[in-house]
């Protein structure tokens, strides 16, 4: 498919706000001392917001529209632990700045990334009203629309439905030919694969990888990924995830399982999203929020497997005025909220009631199943048998008497086995499997894909009178869970439809 052309270096573009019906008269612009550029990262910096930051800072030094000021990259308030392990590597080598080395009033374009709204800016925030101009990188969309979002007083807003904030600054960076060092692409890679673990997040597209490609064939090291894109657990991080195991509650509602936990520390406590994500593994549960009081306030952090695919975290978080993605999400809970749920766990139980009413009722057999199955009447021969699988492509066919009543399975290798033995004119009775596992239509979802993984790749749907009514196979479930975006139909004739055969 054409791609359209990349966006130009540095292309402008208007706010999507209102005009207020009275413009605020603009003070003039201070005389500034030390003029500059800065790029802001979010609070409790990640990654990935480290990494599109340093990338825009390189974008801006190689366009005349920028480059005539120093840029500087600016961590308003703290870095995850494997960041600041980075940083304390090669902080010399990167545009980093301390925040109180800057004047705000010394700033004439300010860019912000990975983040549309100002809650995420901490102490930075009062940089916004100061700046000559604000240009906003996100790849976060549908985020809160209120009066901290930045598209309402941005000059330029670039917010695209990519993996990873870094995508988006990189391929600006190739489209304007600007190489990045083996430091930089290997900072850009680390910043992709945080925010699209990997590739294997739902958010992930083709251009994160791509861009991934392109930053391995510039030079990132691989011995440096190695070392710094895994998040190495400390011993307050060990801790916690100690307590939270003895503690965890895990429910189970309408086939998806859910796991709260509160915990408390006597300080903050750096980097506890890896702690979660610790967790979701060692519960196996499919959506797991654990609630972190400490001397500073109460944090919410959300986590949820894909299974889970109608629950939002984002938007869980977001009634706490935090923020993120569908699958991983977090919150400061506001002291207002605290004050009038006044524990960790009432705040935990509105949380997890936020989660459930995203969960729609769980399906069952008979929405699952495939109705229309090709069936073999019990009377027929190997040499029907042959002739009907051959002509749908089968493997195995259930088998049923004259009234539809299932009376066993008949696989390909049965028939093989009996063609060995020149029974062709046999009927199948002799052949088939009569024990055949089944399930009636009103078996829940989570059973029948307990039998369907651990069992046997096909389950027959009967009714009380044991009347085949459809039949759930592996593919039935990856077609429910949406894991592939199309996936070939049943090989079916209809219900009812056999070889004919005597009697």
């Amino acid at each position: 498919r054409a791609r359209a052309a990349a966006p130009p270096l540095c292309a402008k573009k208007k706010a999507r706000a209102a005009t207020p019906e009275k413009p605020a008269e603009r003070t003039p612009a201070p005389q500034r001392v030390e003029p500059c550029n800065v790029v802001l990262t979010t609070t409790n910096c990640d990654f990935d917001s480290l990494a599109a930051a340093c990338a825009l800072a390189s974008l801006w030094s190689h366009d005349p529209d920028f480059a005539a000021l120093p840029t500087h990259v600016v961590l308003p308030r703290g870095a995850l632990p494997v960041v600041q392990r980075f940083l304390a590597y090669h902080k010399h080598v990167l545009p980093v700045r301390g925040f109180k080395t800057i004047d705000g009033g010394d700033i004439e374009a300010l860019g912000v990334v990975d983040a549309s709204s100002a809650a995420r800016l901490g102490r930075s925030k009062q940089w916004l009203g100061l700046a000559g101009s604000l240009h906003v990188y996100d790849h976060h969309e549908g985020e809160r629309d209120d009066a901290d979002a930045l598209g309402l007083h941005a000059t330029e807003v670039v917010v695209e439905p990519v993996g990873s904030t870094t995508t988006l600054i990189v391929e600006r960076l190739r489209h304007a030919n600007v190489r990045p060092t083996p430091t930089e692409a290997t900072l850009y890679v680390l910043g992709i694969r945080a925010d699209t673990g990997g590739l294997t997040y739902e958010t992930t597209t083709a251009r994160d990888a791509e861009a991934l490609a392109w930053l391995l064939r510039e030079g990132a090291s691989q011995a440096a990924i190695a070392e710094f894109g895994v998040e190495r657990i400390s011993g307050d991080q060990r801790r916690v995830l100690s307590s939270a195991l003895r503690t965890v509650d895990t429910q189970s509602y309408r086939g998806i399982a859910i796991a709260t936990v509160a915990v408390r520390t006597p300080r903050y406590v750096p980097g506890l999203a890896a702690v979660v994500e610790e967790l979701l593994e060692l519960t196996a549960a499919d959506v797991l929020i654990m609630g972190c009081e400490h001397g500073n306030g109460l944090d919410l952090i959300g986590r949820a497997r894909p299974g889970a695919a109608t629950v939002d975290l984002r938007a869980v978080m977001g009634a706490f005025g935090g923020g993120g993605h569908a699958r991983a999400a977090a919150s400061a809970v506001s002291e207002a909220t605290r004050a009038a749920l006044q524990t960790p766990g009432a705040v935990l139980d509105v949380a997890r009631e936020r989660v459930l009413s995203q969960i729609p009722a769980e399906p069952t057999a008979s929405a699952v199943m495939t109705a229309n199955v090709v069936t073999l009447r019990s009377t027929a021969s190997v040499r029907d048998a042959r002739n009907l699988l051959d002509a749908h492509g089968l493997k195995a066919v259930p088998v049923v008497d004259d009234e539809g009543v299932l009376r066993g399975s008949l696989k390909l290798s049965d028939v093989a086995r009996a063609e060995k033995k020149d029974q062709d004119d046999a009927t199948v009775k002799g052949f088939m499997k009569t024990q055949v596992h089944t399930v009636s239509p009103d078996t829940p979802l989570a059973s029948l894909e307990e039998i369907l993984v651990t069992t046997v790749g096909r389950v027959p749907v009967v009714d009380d009178d044991g009347r085949l009514q459809g039949i759930v196979t592996r593919t039935d479930l990856l077609r429910l869970r949406n894991y592939y975006g199309a996936l070939p139909g049943p090989s079916a004739a209809g219900l009812g439809a056999r070889a004919a055969g005597p009697g």
